[in-house]
């Protein structure tokens, strides 16, 4: 495959992924996205000057409240200044958002006082929210290629796994709604890029620099993000043995010392960026609530009786299988339209299982792999422990948190390459599974936005009628022309994705060798023949 027919599928796969994005931002009904209410709130207040209060001490404006529980058709919207007239004052309502930085929000705020939002209609404010959202993530599949490619070198599996992200439509729905996720998902898709990229031999400081800024912004905006900190740690700690040989038998005199040193400082460097620019916060807050992460709900949330045998582990442990996985492949609207579960554990076991029968069999990239994977291990098991620690506090097991593992969306696209990589080796198969692979995720894309459609406009019947598109029209941040547009550009862009893709998994491929033993990055194409026992070797042009 050429660079420049690489780049087209690239291209058409991001279009439709940005179509995707555009089509939820523009189809989903006004604070129909989980926890948009809040979040739209919370940027209100501070484009006011309201300030941020402790966790647990902010309320929700009045307005906010009434518009949420009153909605009303688009010609009958009333300007923000209008409707801060009209119901001003807070709400007895608590909003949760001040249990985080302030730092997205102050963003948003800036971007509201930009384009002057008392003067406009409230949905304006949502509608320019989510689509700055939505350009925060359009390159999400741009830095999936990047990250699966460094770690393959196939050009082939890195265009094709972009294409899971398509089977994930909750990540589009969320993103594209007003939420400080979508900065989250951005910073740590570009933390597993760039770490992939210092555990196979980067060791510029560029790269490091990079990190720095993502560790730093997703320390800036959520308790989750100060996992990136340990996570960074042990990806410096570790790289020194990803080198070629080539390299370490250069190196062989000075390895001992010098390697640690390096490793020490750039992990040093990113360490301290984050406690310098977030670590007052986070220090502000264990002192105030005793806790990195307070439950800004907790004194207005009703204790409900244990069942009888009290704290049940196991029924707990079911309700968290269920809600996070629900909600991370479609749990649509404000979690309420969800996915067949049918369908959402078929794709979760069908990943867990590819992923541990690859340990298997050797293949390239495994340890890369590996530690990647601990970025999402880490988000999960900090999500499992603030789930059983509100479990044991309110006795309600809630589970809803499948989003919280997006920031490492990428870190589990990668695992699913190389492990599907590992155990289909025939070229037939690997074509096989890119033809499946394109058609599937974006048949799953669609079906995503045809159960959101539904579930807002048609009273959750899977159908088209007059009543629901006008419904839609009525009451749709943007009007039916721009959900149209949205529409087409996302069909449009995936048909041409899934003809190249099945085109381009019909040709032969060149096959160029590549040293099995190391993950050093080379040039050129990758060894795509079953593996051998022999290390095959590659030519180097004079």
């Amino acid at each position: 495959m050429t660079a420049r027919r690489e780049w087209v599928v690239l291209g058409t796969i991001t279009v439709a992924w940005l179509g995707l994005l555009l089509g939820f931002a523009l189809l989903t009904p006004a604070f129909g996205a989980p926890d948009e209410p809040a979040h739209v709130d919370a940027a209100f207040r501070l484009a006011l000057g309201l300030g941020w209060p402790h966790g647990g001490e902010m309320h929700y404006l009045a307005a906010i409240r009434q518009i949420v529980e009153h909605p009303v058709p688009a010609v009958d919207r009333p300007t923000v200044d209008a409707l801060l007239a009209a119901v001003p004052g807070d709400a007895p309502a608590i909003d949760p958002m001040s249990q985080n930085p302030p730092t997205y929000w102050l963003v948003a705020a800036g971007i509201l006082r930009l384009i002057r939002f008392g003067a406009h209609d409230w949905a304006t404010s949502v509608l320019v929210l989510r689509l700055f959202d939505v350009v925060l993530v359009t390159a999400l599949p741009v830095l999936v290629w990047a990250t699966v490619r460094r770690v393959t070198r196939s050009p082939r599996t890195a265009l094709v796994a972009p294409l899971l992200l398509f089977a994930v439509p909750q990540l589009a729905q969320v993103a594209a709604g007003v939420t400080s996720w979508a900065p989250m998902i951005l910073l740590g898709a570009v933390l597993v890029w760039l770490s992939v990229r210092v555990l196979t031999g980067d060791r510029s400081w560029w790269t490091t620099a990079g990190l720095a800024v993502a560790v730093t912004g997703l320390a800036a905006i959520s308790a989750l993000g100060l996992l990136a900190v340990p996570f960074v740690v042990l990806v410096f700690a570790l790289a020194r043995d990803e080198r070629g040989e080539r390299d370490r038998d250069r190196d062989r005199d000075q390895r001992a010392a010098r390697p640690w040193r390096r490793s020490a400082l750039r992990a040093g460097v990113v360490v301290v960026a984050a406690a310098a620019v977030s670590g007052w916060w986070w220090v502000r807050t264990l002192l105030v609530s005793g806790t990195l992460l307070p439950d800004a709900l907790r004194g207005v949330t009703t204790v409900q009786p244990y069942p009888s045998g009290g704290a049940n582990p196991g029924a707990f442990a079911g309700r968290q299988w269920d809600g996070l996985t629900a909600s991370f492949f479609g749990d649509f609207g404000a979690n309420q339209w969800p996915l067949p579960p049918m369908v959402v554990d078929a794709l979760a076991i069908v990943g867990l299982v590819t992923l541990g029968w690859s340990y298997a069999r050797r293949g390239a990239g495994r340890r890369v792999m590996t530690i990647a994977l601990v970025w999402p291990v880490l988000v999960v098991v900090a999500t499992l422990a603030y789930n059983w620690r509100n479990y044991l506090g309110t006795h309600q097991g809630n589970g809803l948190q499948g989003r919280f593992l997006f920031v490492a969306v990428v870190a589990l696209v990668l695992s699913q390459a190389v492990a599907w990589r590992a155990l289909v080796v025939r070229p037939e198969l690997r074509r096989r599974l890119a033809r499946i692979a394109a058609v599937g995720s974006f048949a799953i894309a669609l079906y995503g936005i045809g159960i959101a459609y539904r579930g807002a406009w048609e009273n959750v019947q899977f159908r088209v009628t007059p009543g629901g598109l006008s419904a839609m029209a009525g009451g749709s941040l943007a009007g039916p022309l721009p959900i149209a547009l949205a529409g087409a550009l996302f069909l449009a862009a995936a048909i041409a994705a899934a003809v190249f893709v099945w085109r381009a998994a019909a040709v032969p491929s060149t096959t160029a060798a590549v040293p099995s033993t190391t993950t050093t990055p080379v040039s050129g194409l990758p060894l795509e023949s079953p593996p051998t026992h022999e290390p095959t070797v590659r030519k180097e042009n004079s």
